[in-house]
């Protein structure tokens, strides 16, 4: 009942906060070549390593677990220019992949469809689902 409750409050996924612009926005075409993929760290705890509740447990008696797991994490970055004087940089949101997996997957796919807002170019949506295939 427990892991339900936490399942509904904290979801696995969350919704993009600029999905909507796949079907409002001004799509643009940009070259997987154009795009600079952009490498940083993160930690994790092992997938099986205690329980939820275990961990929930450990935390009231001040116990915590010291074992984390060092993972890489990706983002684009694509130049474009939405008009003559202005110039800017879109950046992706992260990609749970390693470098090699996601430069593989973009020199495969070849292009990124982007989402632009035609009213504010500072709210953008990168089409990333061929990373998941």
């Amino acid at each position: 009942m427990l892991k339900r409750i936490i399942g509904l409050l904290f979801p696995q996924s969350p919704p993009e906060p600029h999905a909507f612009l796949k079907t409002t926005g001004s799509r643009i075409t940009v070259s997987a070549q154009n795009c600079t993929v952009i490498t940083s760290n993160y930690y994790e705890e092992p997938s099986d390593s205690d329980g939820l509740e275990v961990h929930m447990l450990d935390g009231l008696i001040g116990l915590r677990s010291a074992e984390m797991r060092e993972r890489e994490i990706c983002y684009l970055s694509c130049a474009y220019q939405p008009d003559t004087h202005t110039h800017m940089e879109l950046l992706s949101p992260y990609i749970y992949k390693d470098r090699m997996t996601v430069s593989f997957l973009l020199e495969r796919h070849q292009q990124i469809s982007i989402y632009v807002n035609p009213a504010d170019h500072r709210e953008y949506y990168f089409d990333l689902e061929f990373m998941n295939a």
